[in-house]
């Protein structure tokens, strides 16, 4: 039996067509899948390691102190970006105020960020501690301060201004 030239065209054709089918299918299976080059994770510095908190709704206020004020709690100079925390235990039950909640130079960041002085702040500094004795915010134990400068009219006022506000923020610190 004897095949017409159309028809070992098309049987042509199509073998070439499996071929290829093939070869692509082939090609597909046996290619390996992109490797992602891995994402860069934190590493603790020097073998330090760190523990995130977070604390939310917690009150915030602001303060100012006179010109020639003594240093803060931690024994360094005031200055706007810091602000003053709880000491670990209320003084009137045997608390230091040299041990605050969240220790000293430690950096908070700011769920939103506030304003000072007309400068807007997503992180502040811990450098003091207030409310040692915890009357007024019982209910807010990771409330802190702002320093809002020395006490000069415009700064007592702005400070006023801020008034009590809920904020949502969070820090780092050494695991112990």
């Amino acid at each position: 039996m004897q095949l017409s030239k159309e028809r070992m065209r098309i049987l042509a054709s199509l073998a070439v067509t499996i071929i290829i089918a093939l070869a692509l299918l082939l090609t597909l299976t046996l290619k390996k899948a992109p490797q992602r080059s891995p994402q860069p994770s934190p590493k603790p510095a020097e073998g330090k390691w760190y523990i995130q908190f977070s604390v939310k709704n917690q009150v915030s206020t602001a303060y100012t102190e006179e010109p020639g004020a003594s240093v803060a709690a931690s024994g360094k100079g005031y200055f706007v970006g810091s602000i003053a925390v709880h000491p670990r235990y209320p003084v009137n039950s045997g608390g230091s105020p040299l041990e605050p909640i969240i220790p000293f130079g430690t950096v908070i960041r700011l769920e939103k960020p506030i304003k000072v002085q007309g400068q807007e702040f997503k992180t502040l500094k811990v450098m003091d501690t207030g409310d040692v004795n915890y009357g007024l915010w019982p209910d807010s134990p990771y409330w802190f301060d702002v320093y809002y400068g020395t006490g000069n009219f415009y700064n007592r006022q702005d400070a006023r201004d801020y008034g009590v506000p809920r904020v949502n923020y969070f820090w780092y610190e050494e695991w112990r």
